[in-house]
């Protein structure tokens, strides 16, 4: 699993929301991302809980403000020294963090001292922004001879970057401190347009929305009576006001994004943050420039090409003179224009910038193992037993299944579900410079709707489907869990799937046993919802497996690892963390009573899929009683699946 440091600049929220939709791409990719910010937690909110750690962690000052946003040189200046006095503090408390959790990139929006600790760290460090601050720092202390020495620093640092990705609303100059640079598209905070979200607020459909919003630097010499008294609708701010009619308060903590989505107009100064997630909404831009600050001339170029947008002089408007503004706003009869975020492309470019700098000289497979219900991931070094990178999505596609005859029929919505999860998956992957690989297997051997995906990945992503016989996917498993094994010794490899389990009996100068029995989760599951016991589901299928005896039992893959994730309350997911842990029968015993006494509160916090917890509670049952079977007290996690196994087994192909 690779884990990437995120340093956010403490200066207003632009960087913060940005980062954290970036952070949300990496999640979906399986990336567990470091926060390393001050900023409030509820910026986050919509990262997976499972694959974020947020530490409060400032390692810059941004710019400090006097009145309506102007810059305050004095105390930016007496800031930005006191941070270089600490610098020493900073990057020794950042070195032991980042060699502590083996970070394996970082990336900064854009603080400079992350870099030396990076440097010291050995780990890359890209940056990504629409300024530096060598750009905004040399403007404001133009005259300020005595500051040379710290912005040569800085720049020194930005020169070690390994790669800068430059926003829209930039230019060359605003990030002109890097070697390697590479523009991108729109990076914003987004959520899909809720249609019900006015009626929530208490709007009537109709009626034309104002949201205001002047970052988190402080206030703006507004007249809100006037302004509010001149709009024909409803305005919308954190700002505490009385006795205004048409005003609404909503908390610092609501999704400023989804509220833009919805208004009409917003009133703002020039900031990446509320341009960007303007812009990707359509929305009308009224923005009042801030006085003597260096980034409004790039913010207000970027914006050249977006036609519904107006630049005030003044705030201080008479009411009439508010009248007009939004009149003519409201009554912008020219071309919308909708510039839509690329969150998912940076993304996938930044990978795409790691993995070709780390692993150049490396031949890389990206394996897709797709099961019964999940999607599992294993990029891999060819020939490595250890992937460089795996992840996991649930695509449900065997959940809705019905069995005519001997053919299994799954739900077309679930056929079109797992193709679109698929798709948003693999575009991360996509321009990863690796070969790639599709296998298959459990229910995919049953239905021959799922055969024709053959067609439908070949045609759409150029990957090759492979079906794997049950043989050859204990083949895998027996590959993918072989290095758990201690010399000499034997084990029993178990690989729990939705519509099967596959068993490997391994003994040293022995031929390898293997066994498949049509036994999974998702069976398990139809089982009992038909009327059938647990022991009754288990008593049927203990004769077909032998009574092997072995020194370990170990079990693979993702049912193995939530398991593990639950047994051992690990509150992230750390796959670094669960892969050869052992779990005793004793373990089991507990959590099943846990599960069984309705004290549910106790484990969904550290369940991957709290709304799956019937799948749980069979894993358990199903894993208790093989434990008996095969007289074991207990067994090892192997993290890795079959993808794992399938990367070896290309490497003695091609060898």
């Amino acid at each position: 699993m690779l884990k990437f440091a995120f340093y956010i600049s403490h200066h207003g929220y632009g960087h913060t929301t940005r980062m954290a939709a970036l952070a949300k791409e990496f999640n979906q990719f399986g990336v567990f991302v470091y926060i390393r910010s001050a900023k409030p937690d509820y910026l986050f909110q919509d990262l997976n809980p499972y694959l974020y750690e947020k530490e409060d962690t400032i390692c810059d000052v941004g710019v400090k403000h006097k009145k309506n946003l102007e810059p305050d040189i004095v105390a930016t200046r007496l800031s930005l020294l006191q941070l270089m006095g600490k610098r020493q503090e900073i990057i020794e408390r950042e070195v032991a963090f980042l060699r502590k959790e083996r970070v394996d990139l970082i990336i900064t929006d854009i603080p400079w001292l992350p870099v030396e600790a990076g440097t010291y760290a050995e780990i890359p460090v890209f940056a990504i922004s629409n300024f530096d601050w060598l750009f905004i720092y040399d403007k404001l202390f133009a005259n300020q001879i005595d500051l040379k020495p710290v912005l040569n620093t800085i720049y020194g640092l930005y020169q070690r970057v390994d790669y800068a990705f430059r926003l829209p609303l930039s230019s060359t100059k605003s990030m002109g401190s890097f070697r390697k640079i590479e523009k991108t598209g729109l990076l914003a905070a987004y959520k899909y347009p809720n249609p019900d979200l006015k009626k929530f607020l208490g709007i009537d459909s109709h009626i034309p929305v104002l949201s205001c919003s002047f970052g988190g630097e402080g206030e703006m010499n507004l007249n809100w009576k006037n302004m509010c008294s001149a709009f024909p609708g409803i305005v919308i701010s954190t700002k505490e006001l009385e006795d205004i009619p048409n005003y609404k308060k909503v908390p610092a903590d609501f999704d400023f994004s989804s509220l833009i989505s919805i208004s009409d107009i917003l009133l703002t100064k020039p900031g990446y943050g509320s341009f960007a997630e303007a812009m990707q909404s359509g929305t009308y831009l009224i923005y009042f420039p801030r006085k003597d600050y260096p980034e409004e001339e790039v913010l207000i170029k970027g914006i050249s090409h977006y036609p519904q947008k107006m630049e005030l002089d003044r705030l201080n408007l008479s009411v009439s003179d508010w009248q007009n503004v939004f009149y003519n706003a409201l009554s912008f009869a020219g071309p919308r224009k909708i510039i839509p975020n690329k969150n998912k492309q940076v993304a996938a470019l930044i990978l795409q910038r790691y993995i070709e700098l780390h692993y150049s000289q490396k031949k890389l497979n990206s394996i897709f193992d797709i099961g019964s219900n999940n999607m599992n991931y294993a990029l891999c070094e060819a020939g490595k037993s250890r992937p460089i990178h795996t992840a996991q999505i649930k695509t449900g596609i065997g959940s809705e299944y019905k069995k005519i005859g001997g053919t299994i029929k799954l739900n077309k919505e679930n056929l079109k579900t797992f193709k679109s999860k698929v798709s948003n998956f693999m575009v991360y992957d996509h321009k990863i410079p690796s070969c790639k690989y599709i296998i298959a297997t459990g229910i995919h051997r049953q239905s021959s709707q799922l055969q024709q995906l053959s067609v439908w990945f070949t045609k759409k992503w150029k990957v090759k489907y492979t079906l794997l016989e049950e043989d050859e996917e204990a083949k895998l498993a027996y590959l993918s869990a072989k290095d758990l094994i201690p010399e000499e010794q034997s084990a029993i490899i178990i690989d729990i799937g939705g519509f099967s389990t596959q068993f490997i009996y391994y003994e040293p100068g022995i031929k390898i046993n293997r066994l498949s029995i049509p036994l999974g989760l998702l069976t398990i599951r139809r089982n009992v919802q038909e009327g059938k016991e647990l022991k009754n589901i288990f008593n049927e299928t203990m004769e077909s497996i032998p009574l092997w005896e072995a020194d370990h039992i170990i079990c693979i893959g993702l049912t193995a690892s939530f398991l593990a994730k639950i047994v051992k309350r690990k509150r992230y997911y750390r796959p670094d963390e669960l892969h050869g842990c052992r779990i005793s029968s004793k373990e089991l015993a507990a959590l099943k009573d846990i599960v069984e006494s309705g004290k549910k509160e106790e484990i969904t916090q550290y369940a991957m899929e709290p709304e799956s917890l019937d799948i749980l509670y069979y894993s358990i049952h199903y894993y208790t009683f093989l434990l008996d079977r095969f007289q074991s007290l207990g067994f090892i996690v192997c993290y890795y699946g079959i993808a794992a196994g399938y990367n070896q087994k290309l490497h003695k192909i091609n060898d």
